[in-house]
């Protein structure tokens, strides 16, 4: 078959293109619902670092012992967490002492490209007296291996919850100190006040929300892929659009698109006749339709470049608040997404366990949790939604700071409470997932 066009295989699925010029989207931010009333405090973090949950068998060089207990565990160790099966991290070290925070110098982030305001990161060190220094990186992989080997050593630390526990087993992230997070307890959604990934919490803070579906230019495309069932089918229905359909090159994305398409929810198989039968579906897609492996959407799309591809949804916002033609209105940006089962998940926020600044750190985490702050994150640049009780999703949609046609890329608490996310896998089921996108994108 043809292989995938790929047009940077080095991409990784939250990257953005640095460089253009965004028109704001935020044209009224007084106008918005903000100042939500404070929750209770956290509770104390415990001393135990006994997970909730055990599983057999070492982790990555017995970093972290070998738990007994039973269940699956993840390459580090440590026991996979699920909704219904939420795990407390090991504790690793102790959280840093409450103290004037380290003014002077740099203030290092390793984050994804282009996935901060740098408005609202410039303001952060004015206010400070420190300088924040964000470094990028394309793939968690990539990520993974530098913070590793030590040839980075960085602040804070962005990632994802399939990811933690992974970070965790390294020790490359702290434990936090949530006093110097007052904001977690004041201003973010309760569900993800302590996470079934990080019961407590001991390492992370949340950062955005967003879904994972399709999303297509309406006055290009002659069906409606929202009233397709599944909506998935829309990708391998596009013949006639060859060329111009993306693939998320994401490996989970990716291949968790197939398995929905067939019937299932499952985004954590291990099944390999489930994961094979994916990957040859993959092949046909490719075979049929010539398909962009890409997660440039947010502005191929926007341009026409492609007509309809599997997108994030921060991404079409993205699309439509930066990316459009003058040409171009935002209502012929559509998207939609699998309701029942479909891909809903949050990114993190940690401090590294090399932090120079750690007092620093904790305070540039609590930073991204103002309300007003995030605000201006979101709607002003990235995109993407934070968890905060303050942020209006309904107010932003009446004020058309979010084009009303693109009001389901938000995350509802209730959606959210009931979703549906690739989390960490066994060493072989990660072998699985790995073996058939190598399959897949070597044509």
């Amino acid at each position: 078959m043809n292989e995938p066009s790929v047009p940077t295989p080095s991409e990784d699925p939250r990257e953005r293109r640095a460089g253009v010029s965004r028109r704001g989207l935020l044209t009224g931010a007084g106008a918005l619902a903000l100042g939500a009333g404070a929750l209770g405090g956290l509770a104390g973090c415990e001393n135990t670092t006994t997970p909730q949950a055990a599983g057999g068998g070492g982790g990555e060089g017995g970093i972290l012992g070998d738990p007994t207990a039973g269940g699956p565990v993840d390459a580090a160790g440590i026991p996979l967490a699920r909704r219904d099966y939420p795990v407390t991290l090991p504790r690793v070290g102790d959280p840093v002492k409450a103290g004037a925070p380290e003014k002077g110098g740099v203030l290092r982030v390793y984050n994804y490209a282009d996935y901060l305001n740098p408005a609202v990161v410039k303001q952060f060190g004015k206010e400070n007296g420190v300088k924040v220094e964000v470094t990028t990186f394309e793939t968690l992989d990539e990520a993974f291996s530098k913070l590793s080997t030590a040839r980075l050593e960085f602040d804070v630390i962005f990632s994802t919850t399939d990811q933690i526990s992974r970070l965790v087993g390294r020790k490359l992230v702290q434990p936090l100190n949530y006093d110097l997070i007052p904001n977690l307890a004041k201003n973010v959604w309760p569900e993800l006040q302590s996470p079934f990934y990080d019961v407590g919490p001991r390492y992370t803070v949340p950062y955005v929300v967003f879904t994972t579906g399709i999303g297509w230019r309406n006055d290009l495309v002659d069906y409606d892929p929202a009233k397709l069932t599944p909506v998935w089918d829309a990708l391998w229905d596009a013949e006639q659009y060859r060329g111009k359909v993306q693939l998320l090159n994401d490996p989970r994305e990716a291949i968790g698109a197939a398995i929905m398409r067939a019937g299932s929810v499952n985004l954590n198989t291990e099944d390999p006749k489930q994961i094979d039968l994916a990957i040859a579906d993959l092949i046909k897609l490719n075979d049929d339709v010539r398909v962009k492996v890409s997660i440039n959407g947010y502005e191929t799309l926007p341009t026409g470049r492609i007509v309809l591809g599997q997108m994030w949804s921060g991404d079409m916002l993205n699309a439509a608040i930066s990316y459009l033609p003058e040409d171009v209105p935002a209502t012929a940006l559509s998207y939609a997404y699998q309701e029942e089962g479909g891909p809903i998940a949050n990114d993190i926020m940690t401090v590294a366990a090399a932090a120079q600044k750690p007092v620093m750190a904790h305070k540039f985490l609590n930073y991204l949790l103002d309300t007003d702050v995030a605000l201006e994150n979101f709607v002003g640049y990235v995109g993407y939604q934070p968890p905060l009780l303050g942020i209006n999703a309904e107010k932003l949609v009446a004020d058309e700071t979010i084009p009303p046609n693109l009001a389901n890329t938000l995350v509802t608490r209730e959606a959210f409470a009931n979703s549906n996310a690739y989390l960490a896998l066994t060493v072989e089921g990660q072998r699985l997932w790995d073996r058939g996108w190598q399959e897949f994108r070597a044509g």
